[in-house]
């Protein structure tokens, strides 16, 4: 077997590969025998057709089997001969061309690329320095307070914390929105962005209904009035008065605290905030680095084949599971974000190959286990996890990159940033969104 590799870029090769036709020839008569063994054919005995026949009548389909199985068989070993890293399956350039002189067939060849030790004693990162005060946990418990409150109808014009129940229609440009009915909408004035709105409602009563011109925010939850003008008919319904739960021994055993005790509570609350500050922690870790390093290589070419499987993975997460055909226009618009997501994690994985950092089983399945604590049956969970070879190593790799953060830090430029928890846990959203 010869062959000969041509590089088309960074990542891709192209495989030509040549078997002469006395190694072929041998395993097309090989075949026909086989098929020989196995066929009826009238006027002959079961094995007794005259290879001559099995020529005529089964020669192009042994021959296809054949060149089917040592293309696939030549490529594989034509790979390890050149100690390529493959990133995707290999494909065919054209058909395989088999005559006198062999086979001969060209493979192109996505490969991961070949990089120079990273040196990271020159990457400057910040810490967070943070931790959980009582204050931090007193602000949740106010949180959880929130989320029970009861909503109780009042005869006066909403102030700030109050909600407004509200109805309205709204002429843009474009038309009527929505065309039919009414939208009808919970705001908690003080909270809802919407400032506009909230100074025309603050002047209502319930049962009040007013005509007036509004400028929807960017972020809009109404896509068709997102930022855009439009003259509102708005009637407000209802006025109503939150009220907080106290917190006593029934909100507590609400959360799962069986004691009932309000330390007890505090304590859970706490373990809480602290597993969420490490993984907000970890975040802006990662952020910084996989900025780091795709900075030290810019002009890093990775496999268009995974760039693409990561736009369409972005895409679909995004879809959250709506039955929408995928086109490659729509594909288009995720291309970006998803090179350079498949650029950062190849830059972490090669950190982590470069510097001999395994995956730790243990954090993996305390990983696992974290997950599974916010589910009523963790160990089922767990079981799904492990059963499950994709979860799994979407965990794995998950861990493996934490493992190389920390490996980076201890051995990077690092210097200590205080915040709060809220500011860490505000940047790690930002990071997580870039």
């Amino acid at each position: 077997m010869q062959v000969s590799v041509e590089s088309s870029s960074a990542v891709e090769k192209r495989l030509k590969i040549q078997i002469p036709a006395e190694e072929v020839n041998p395993q097309v008569d090989a075949r026909l025998r086989e098929i020989g063994k196995q066929v009826r054919l009238k006027g002959f005995r079961p094995g007794r057709v005259p290879f001559s026949v099995l020529r005529q009548r089964f020669g192009e389909q042994a021959k296809a089997e054949v060149i089917q199985q040592t293309v696939q068989a030549s490529l594989q070993k034509a790979i390890e001969q050149e100690s390529l890293r493959i990133a995707a399956a290999p494909r065919l350039d054209e058909e395989p061309v088999f005559d006198d002189n062999g086979l001969e067939f060209i493979s192109i060849v996505e490969t991961y690329p070949d990089l120079q030790p990273i040196e990271v004693a020159d990457i400057s990162i910040e810490r967070p320095d943070v931790s959980v005060t009582d204050d931090d946990v007193t602000a949740m418990i106010e949180t959880l307070r929130r989320q029970k409150i009861k909503w109780e109808d009042v005869d006066r014009k909403p102030g700030d914390d109050d909600q407004a129940l509200i109805e309205y229609t709204a002429e843009t440009d474009e038309g009527t929105v929505p065309e039919k009915g009414v939208h009808r909408l919970a705001v908690i004035l003080g909270h809802s962005g919407f400032d506009a709105l909230e100074k025309e409602l603050r002047k209502m009563s319930a049962g009040d209904k007013k005509d007036l011109k509004l400028t929807f925010p960017e972020d809009y939850r109404e896509p068709a009035l997102a930022g855009k003008k439009a003259a509102v008919a708005l009637t407000l319904d209802k006025v109503q008065e939150g009220i907080l739960p106290e917190v006593d021994e029934a909100f507590i055993k609400s959360f799962s605290v069986e004691s009932g005790e309000v330390d007890d509570l505090k304590v859970e609350v706490r373990a809480n905030l602290e597993r969420e500050l490490s993984q907000a922690v970890t975040s802006q870790l990662k952020a910084q680095l996989a900025e780091r390093l795709l900075e030290m290589h810019e002009d890093l070419e990775v496999p268009e084949s995974i760039v693409t499987n990561e736009a369409r993975s972005m895409l679909q997460q995004m879809l959250q599971g709506a039955e929408i055909e995928i086109t490659d226009e729509m594909l288009e618009h995720f291309r970006e974000p998803a090179r350079k997501r498949v650029r950062s994690g190849m830059l972490l994985g090669e950190l982590a190959s470069q510097n001999e950092i395994a995956i730790d089983a243990i954090k993996v399945r305390e990983a696992i286990e974290t997950i599974a604590q916010t589910y009523e049956e963790p160990r089922e969970v767990i079981q799904m996890y492990y059963g499950e070879q994709r979860l799994l190593q979407a965990i794995e790799n998950s861990v493996l990159e934490n493992q190389v953060v920390d490996w980076v830090v201890n051995n990077a430029k690092v210097t200590d940033k205080p915040m709060s928890f809220q500011e860490a846990i505000k940047a790690a959203t930002e990071a997580a969104g870039q």
